[in-house]
């Protein structure tokens, strides 16, 4: 089975002319429980085909209980060119829609840089979904693949 999402609608300062003077744009974000050692957080998290990782804020890995003391470091090239620092650690990630439930343990990333949302890569989260995204429905379906890990 397949879980669909409905897109999130975000105002816009000055009309999207692209979408004939809208004053909203619509964007695939979900929400995302992230489980942690102490706590589970719910979060907004943007799905993007073009981001290579699963990247969260760390002041999530904070909220959750994960120390990100001696976690592996590592970097990362933003869309506008600039390079980010991150750490790696492994978190469970879920996400539901009606009576579906999806969960799995990933590696994913976290960043002391502002972001406006998580943002929901291939690497720990589109790798393993099926991902259609109906433009003209404004939805996103996500179905399990074969590199599902979780239950």
């Amino acid at each position: 089975m397949s879980m669909r999402f409905p897109y999130r609608h975000k105002r816009v300062a000055r009309p999207a002319l692209a979408l004939g003077g809208a004053l909203v744009r619509p964007y695939p974000v979900i929400d995302v429980s992230v489980i942690g050692p102490l706590k589970t957080w719910l979060v907004e998290g943007k799905l993007d085909t073009g981001a290579d990782d699963t990247v969260f804020s760390a002041q999530l890995a904070g909220w959750i209980g994960l120390d990100l003391t001696n976690a592996p470091r590592g970097e990362f090239r933003s869309a506008s060119g600039g390079v980010i620092a991150v750490r790696y650690a492994q978190v469970t990630m879920r996400v539901a829609r009606g009576a579906e439930r999806r969960e799995w343990s990933a590696l994913v990333r976290f960043t002391a840089a502002p972001l406006n949302q998580a943002l929901l890569g291939f690497a720990g989260f589109l790798q393993f979904f099926t991902a259609t995204f109906h433009g003209d429905l404004e939805e996103v379906e996500l179905t399990i693949n074969r590199r599902y890990p979780g239950t």
